[in-house]
């Protein structure tokens, strides 16, 4: 038996626009969008932070890149271990704040691809 069609609905993490789509789509998934989350993460980083934009585009390749953390992670529970480490391994604390703060966010989308039923172009 094949498991019913549920969307898969990604946004910003706009608070009026999440909720706005569990009101009207409230069996959907929802995700977060890796391009705003890296967006955010990138100008935080720049314009709160002050890091220099090498080590900057460091951290950022570090989690978003090719061979980043999301890219090579097998599962939730991989993906929150790895940005756990990330965090634990850099002295610098806003840094290590930063990565605490959006990491609920990346896991919980790592979360959203696990359904079973949902068949994806690449892995996780």
């Amino acid at each position: 038996m094949d498991c019913p069609q549920v969307p898969i609905l990604g946004s910003d993490d706009e608070k009026a626009l999440k909720l706005a789509m569990a009101l009207a789509f409230p069996r959907a998934a929802r995700m977060t969008c890796t391009r705003h989350l890296k967006q955010s993460f990138s100008h935080t980083l720049a314009d709160k932070v002050g890091l220099p934009s090498q080590e900057r585009q460091r951290f950022i390749t570090q989690i978003f890149g090719y061979n980043g953390i999301i890219a090579h992670g097998t599962d939730h529970i991989d993906i929150a271990y790895r940005l756990q480490h990330m965090a634990e391994s850099t002295e610098n604390r806003s840094v290590q704040k930063l990565i605490e703060l959006m990491s609920p966010l990346l896991v919980e989308n790592a979360k959203g691809l696990e359904r079973p039923g949902l068949h994806l172009a690449s892995p996780l």
